[in-house]
């Protein structure tokens, strides 16, 4: 196995618009190994839902003071930008490609890799119909604090790093591989 080399990423939201990113969690994987682990509160200058704020406790005191996405677009690009991201579902992506045209930025460009797939594709007989990354990281044995975006982007991370030692394959082949039906 020779590239294990990613970023995981989450994201929380403050409401039910996927734009309203109130958190990212960015988790650096280097060769396998957790290098950095980077977690940004977000303004999303928009209001925020009870469900959601129970959800994640994250709330409109919490952010007040925090940068919106403009603010955070160069240090967004340099985490991300080119890279390999690995994500629990398509949430995450669609939720940042979401954010990023809201405020009239360009999308960041990278490589996508669904968490969720790979673990599908990784153990078939385990998640058929339910996939939730509680449900995986759980009966994988990784701890991790729900709904905190940089703890969620790690559970991703390692279900991903557990499917590849599992299988033998590295991020390479997996890409080639959630790519066929």
């Amino acid at each position: 196995m020779s590239n294990l080399t990613f970023n995981a990423i989450d994201v929380e939201t403050a409401n039910a618009n996927p734009s309203s990113i109130c958190q990212i969690g960015i988790v650096r994987i280097c060769g396998g190994l957790i290098k950095e682990q980077v977690s940004l509160l977000v303004n999303p200058e928009t209001h925020f839902n009870d469900f959601n704020v129970r959800l994640h406790g994250i709330d409109q005191d919490m952010v007040k003071d925090s940068e919106d996405l403009t603010r955070l677009e160069a240090k967004l690009r340099r985490l991300l930008e080119g890279r390999v991201l690995v994500s629990h579902t398509g949430f995450d992506r669609m939720a940042l490609d979401g954010a990023m045209q809201r405020y009239g930025l360009e999308p960041i460009r990278a490589t996508w890799l669904d968490s969720s797939l790979v673990a599908r594709r990784a153990w078939p007989h385990r998640y058929r119909r339910r996939w939730s990354l509680a449900l995986i990281a759980g009966e994988l044995g990784i701890s991790f604090r729900h709904h905190d975006a940089t703890e969620d982007a790690r559970a991703a991370g390692e279900i991903v790093l557990r499917a590849c030692r599992h299988t033998g394959t590295d991020i390479d082949e997996w890409l080639r591989r959630v790519q066929r039906p």
